[in-house]
């Protein structure tokens, strides 16, 4: 009997390695998949984040140079992306769990086509923290793909994290 035969025959007789088995192979595709989601996009090795200088809905303006010594998550949304309207919500959570002083959060609206869209998400959502109206500048400087796609900038303005479609509250928990 060959050594792969043997193996199946083991899995197939131990429900504890039939289960790691699977889990494995689950693994496996969800690490595929998330290599597939964030191929083209910004890379998070250390580079400099791409600067921008942008409106919030009520009129003020973000640069985000400005906020370099504190770490900051970066969301980009599209008004029209139901995973967006789903995953947003998580950043209120998050709002409520780190300080301002701790983690700044910018909210950027990409891919619309009025500006009451992107009001609107803010209002659908109740968000607490900065929504702002990004362009295809945006879009082409951070490669974004897909949405939503965030990217955690570090403290010196360093890209240390990416992450494109649903994320949890404890996901970006985790990465910032």
């Amino acid at each position: 009997m060959s050594k792969f035969k043997k193996l199946v025959k083991y899995v197939k007789d131990h429900k504890w390695a039939s289960i790691l088995f699977e889990a494995t192979i689950i693994v496996l595709v969800l690490l595929i998949f998330s290599w597939f989601q964030n191929r083209g996009t910004l890379a998070a090795d250390g580079q400099m984040a791409p600067d921008f200088v942008l409106q919030t809905t009520d009129g003020r303006t973000v640069h985000l140079s400005e906020l370099r010594g504190k770490k900051v998550l970066i969301y980009f949304f599209a008004p029209w992306c139901s995973i967006c309207h789903m995953s947003g919500g998580n950043l209120n959570a998050l709002r409520k769990a780190r300080s301002e002083d701790e983690l700044e959060i910018l909210v950027i609206g990409l891919s619309w086509e009025h500006k009451e869209e992107i009001k609107q998400f803010k209002d659908d959502l109740e968000l607490t923290m900065p929504v702002l109206i990004g362009s295809d500048q945006q879009m082409n400087n951070y490669k974004i793909k897909g949405f939503p796609t965030y990217f955690v900038i570090d403290e010196e303005g360093k890209v240390t994290h990416r992450s494109v479609g649903y994320s949890t509250e404890i996901g970006m928990r985790l990465r910032t």
